[in-house]
C-alpha cells in the first residue's frame, strides 16, 4: 500500500501542502488550530515521517482536553438549618443552571456541629473540584478553612467580620436594609411605635443589614428603639430552634411585661415560631400584636398571611451558579458583592385594622 504523504494530509485538512510542510519542519507561522488538525490528520493517516516531538505535543494536548472535560465539577457546601424549603428551592436552581452549562454538581451537607468543626472535605480532591458554592455557611473558622482550598468560590451570604477579599470570594446576598426599612416605616405610620426585632445580628451579614433597616426607620421617624424588645445578640442563639424563640417570648410574658405592638423578625422561620408561641399564650396576630418576616416562605398547605419580603429563591440558586462559572472563567477579575432585591409583600399579619 502506498504510504501517505504531506499532500494527503493537506487534502484531508483542507490546507495547502506548504502549510503541512511548515508544521512538520517547524518553520513559518501556522495557527494553533490548524497545527493541531495537521498533526491529528498525520496520525490518522499513519504518516510515518511525523516528528516524535509533534506526536508527543498532540498527546499532551489530548490529555489536557480530556482533563478539562472531566473537571467541570462544582461542590455545593450547605449547612442545613431546621427549615428546608428555602434551601431546597435554591439547590434546585443551582443544579438546573449548572446542568444547563454542562457542569457536574456535588453536594456536601453539614450539620451545625460539622460546620463548627469544619475541615476541608476529601471530595475536593477525589472529584477534581473546580469551583465551590457555599450556602448558609456562617462559621468564621469554616469560611477561613474553605479559602485554603484555593478554588473559585461564591458565597450566599457570609458571616459578619469576614472580608470577602481576605477569603478570595464573591458574595451574593438578598438586600435587606431597604426592605425592612419599608416594613418598619409602615408599622410606625399606622401607629405601632413600640416595636421589637428578633434575629441574631452577629450571625451573618444579611440579618445585620435587616437590623440596620429597622434602626433606620426609627431614626427617620424620630422615635426611640425599645431595646428591651430587641433580641439581637448571640446569647439568645440564632432563633433557628423553637425552644430559643419560645424561651424569649415566654420570658417576656412571665415577667408581666407588656408585649410590644409588633415584632420585626429576621426571617420567616423566626416569625412563624414567634406567632406559634404567641398563640399558645392566647395572643392573636394581628389583633394583639403585629409580626413580619423575611424570605416569604409559606407554611405547608396554608395561604400566607405573613408580611414578608419575596424573592425567587430558585433564581437566586441559578444566579449563584452563573457567578461561579463566571468566576472560573475570569479568575483575575475583581471580587464582587452582589445584592438581589426582593419585593415587600404586606399582608394581614401587620395590618392593625384587621
Amino acid at each position: 500500500m502506498k504510504g501517505m504523504g504531506m499532500s494527503d494530509i493537506a487534502e484531508k485538512v483542507g490546507v495547502s501542502r506548504n502549510t503541512v510542510s511548515k508544521v512538520m519542519n517547524g518553520r513559518g507561522k501556522v495557527s494553533q488550530g490548524v497545527r493541531y488538525q495537521v498533526i491529528e490528520a498525520a496520525i490518522e493517516l499513519r504518516y510515518h515521517k511525523l516528528p516524535q516531538e509533534l506526536y508527543e505535543e498532540y498527546m499532551l494536548t489530548i490529555k489536557k482536553d480530556e482533563k478539562e472535560k472531566v473537571s467541570k465539577n462544582i461542590l455545593v457546601i450547605a449547612t442545613s438549618p431546621d427549615f428546608s424549603s428555602f434551601w431546597g428551592h435554591m439547590i434546585s436552581g443551582i443544579t438546573k443552571e449548572l446542568a444547563d452549562r454542562e457542569y457536574s454538581c456535588f453536594y456536601n451537607f453539614l450539620t451545625f456541629q460539622q460546620e463548627k468543626d469544619f475541615e476541608l472535605p476529601p471530595i475536593l480532591q477525589e472529584a477534581d473540584i473546580t469551583g465551590i458554592i457555599a450556602v448558609n455557611l456562617y462559621d468564621k473558622n469554616a469560611v477561613n478553612k474553605l479559602s485554603q482550598a484555593n478554588l473559585p468560590t461564591v458565597y450566599f451570604d457570609i458571616p459578619l467580620g469576614i472580608d470577602p477579599m481576605s477569603v478570595s470570594a464573591d458574595v451574593i446576598v438578598v438586600e435587606g436594609r431597604r426592605s425592612v426599612l419599608k416594613i418598619t416605616e409602615k408599622l410606625i405610620e399606622q401607629g405601632d411605635k413600640i416595636l421589637g426585632f428578633i434575629g441574631d445580628t452577629q450571625y451573618c451579614k444579611s440579618i445585620e443589614e435587616r437590623w440596620r433597616g429597622f434602626v433606620r426607620a426609627h431614626n427617620v421617624a424620630g422615635i426611640p428603639i425599645h431595646n428591651e424588645y430587641c433580641f439581637i445578640s448571640k446569647e439568645h442563639g440564632h432563633f433557628y430552634f423553637e425552644q430559643q424563640v419560645e424561651g424569649t417570648i415566654t420570658s417576656l410574658i412571665e415577667d408581666k411585661q407588656p408585649l410590644p405592638q409588633g415584632f420585626v423578625c429576621g426571617n420567616d422561620a423566626i416569625a412563624h415560631k414567634v406567632i406559634k408561641v404567641l398563640r399558645q399564650h392566647g395572643y392573636k396576630v394581628p389583633e394583639d400584636i403585629r409580626i413580619s418576616g423575611f424570605d416569604d416562605i409559606p407554611l405547608e398547605g396554608e395561604e400566607s398571611t405573613l408580611t414578608s419580603v419575596r424573592t425567587n429563591i430558585h433564581n437566586i440558586g441559578r444566579r449563584l451558579a452563573e457567578q461561579i462559572v463566571w468566576r472560573i472563567d475570569n479568575p483575575d477579575r475583581d471580587y464582587e458583592n452582589i445584592k438581589i432585591y426582593g419585593q415587600v409583600e404586606f399582608r394581614q399579619s401587620t395590618n392593625k385594622r384587621s
